[in-house]
């Protein structure tokens, strides 16, 4: 039996579209800054908002893609949107090389290693007091999305907020209820 972040996870995957912008992504290994990612924010959203709004700083906060995370702060140096969308949020990445197989059916199996054992680097950067902070959005997805059978990935992990109770999510961020992540 798969955990509730599993299958948060998995269902990230399987909506994965659109190319998204994260720039400054944090520890950016390779060097080459790109940046580039891949991760789901289509779905049903929540018009609950906290009163995080005007006091979120780090993890959560509003961004503009177009300045390529210069709007964030050192603890969340990337804006991560969803493809032409002019609004995002500042994350850093939890996680540089996760690999992982999908099977027959195009379902992920394990993450290696598994990033949920970074959630400690996201709470550090949140400061928001709805939602979780959690190493939970798989960005940098080679190769490119969608998935296909019996397939070897590599991706990178980001920080993302899972939504609280209610569905309510911290400042400006809806909660998407299909991967209960908010956005």
């Amino acid at each position: 039996m798969r955990s509730t972040r599993s299958v948060r996870v998995l269902a990230v995957l399987a909506l994965s579209l659109g190319l998204l912008a994260c720039g400054g992504g944090g520890d950016d290994d390779d060097g080459d800054g790109s940046g580039t990612s891949d991760a789901a924010v289509d779905g049903a959203s929540s018009p609950d908002a906290s009163p995080d709004a005007a006091t979120l700083t780090g993890l959560g906060q509003a961004c503009v893609p177009a300045m390529q995370g210069a709007d964030c702060p050192a603890s969340a140096p990337g804006c991560l949107s969803s493809q032409g969308s002019a609004t995002g949020f500042c994350t850093k990445l939890c996680v540089q090389t996760v690999t992982f197989m999908t099977d027959a059916q195009n379902q992920p199996g394990p993450f290696t290693p598994d990033p949920a054992t970074q959630d400690a680097m996201c709470t550090a950067i949140f400061t928001g007091t709805v939602g979780t902070a959690e190493c939970s959005v798989p960005v940098n997805i080679m190769p490119a999305l969608p998935l296909q059978p019996n397939t070897n990935y590599t991706a990178s992990f980001a920080c993302g907020i899972a939504c609280g109770a209610g569905n309510a999510c911290p400042g400006s961020l809806t909660c998407n209820t299909q991967i209960m992540q908010c956005r």
